[in-house]
């Protein structure tokens, strides 16, 4: 079998693991099956992708089960023919599309796609550039208002010069969201930079007993997420590297969040390890959400082992 034939057999196979795994949620409503069959139909296939470049994939699934997520990135030249059939088919708005025909010239990404999300009763959808961007060059894209200023305020604390990632939500009440580095170069220097800057955005610090368990995580990769809505920042998000599921549940309880029993079984039937746990509050709403790489379920290795100490 050759290389192209494998990469197909892979991603149809990922497409499909997606498929199954939303007959585990009851969140997914009926009327949803078929966004989220579209947003997969609109991926391109590995003879779309130049040079037989990879496609990414990565799936979330909230630890009470109530949120879902899909995102897929990869080369423009693979992904932008698609993804402009996609946003046709969700009847994108005229000032949706200009904004990312704006942000694509001015950012010129490497790596872009769409993504879609199911949470509150409804789908969401949008696109995302995931290369880093200079700071300068995305803050004078935000208009002048409250979020753009506490942002700019903490990159200047900090001293970063980059965004990790560029979000961006399509339709009604839509969103931007930036994802920033944690500076520091051990674990509980970041960690004390994360609760610093919860008490800064969101007005509380972070659990003491979910900070303890923060500071065990061995790797210091930590980063902030900042989503951005109506001029105003709305939710802010700690992201983690990726940890075992008996830590992820240790991290629920110390946050004070709720995890539902299948939790475990529904990341171990979709991902092959989880890449990242971001725990996000949105007002005084808060929550644990697992990000994982989607696999076939037949070729799906073990879980990783806790990079938390014992």
């Amino acid at each position: 079998m050759s290389s192209l034939d494998l990469a197909l057999q892979r991603a149809l196979s990922v497409r499909l693991n997606l498929q199954i795994s939303l007959s585990q949620l009851a969140i997914v409503e009926e009327w949803m099956d078929i966004h989220l069959d579209r947003w997969l139909e609109h991926l391109p296939m590995p003879p779309d992708m130049p040079n037989a470049q990879a496609v990414s994939y990565l799936a979330m699934l909230g630890s009470d089960l109530r949120r879902v997520w899909w995102g897929a990135w990869g080369d423009p030249r693979g992904f932008v023919p698609k993804m402009a059939d996609y946003f046709k088919l969700c009847n994108i708005a005229k000032s949706d599309a200009s904004l990312l025909d704006q942000v694509g010239e001015l950012l010129e990404p490497k790596l872009v796609g769409p993504w879609i999300g199911v949470w509150g009763g409804k789908v969401t959808t949008g696109w995302h550039f995931w290369d880093p961007h200079p700071w300068s060059k995305v803050e004078a894209m935000f208009g002048t208002h409250e979020a753009k200023y506490q942002v700019k305020k903490w990159v200047d604390d900090h001293q970063v010069e980059r965004i990790e990632r560029f979000t961006q939500s399509i339709g009604d009440a839509a969103f931007s969201e930036i994802e920033l580095a944690v500076p520091g170069a051990t674990t509980d220097d970041q960690v004390a930079a994360l609760d610093a800057s919860f008490a800064q955005l969101t007005g509380a610090p972070l659990e003491p007993a979910f900070v303890a368990g923060l500071r065990t995580i061995t790797l210091p990769q930590f980063a902030l997420a900042i989503r951005i809505r109506g001029g105003k920042v709305t939710r802010v998000g700690a992201l983690i590297p990726g940890i075992a599921i008996d830590d992820i549940a240790r991290l629920c309880s110390d946050a004070k969040v709720p995890v539902e029993p299948r939790l475990a079984k529904l990341v171990g039937a979709l991902g092959e390890g989880i890449a990242r746990v971001e725990y996000g509050r949105a007002g005084d709403r808060a929550g644990v959400d697992v990000y994982l790489e989607p696999t076939d379920a037949a070729t799906r290795g073990p879980e990783p082992p806790s990079t938390q100490a014992n």
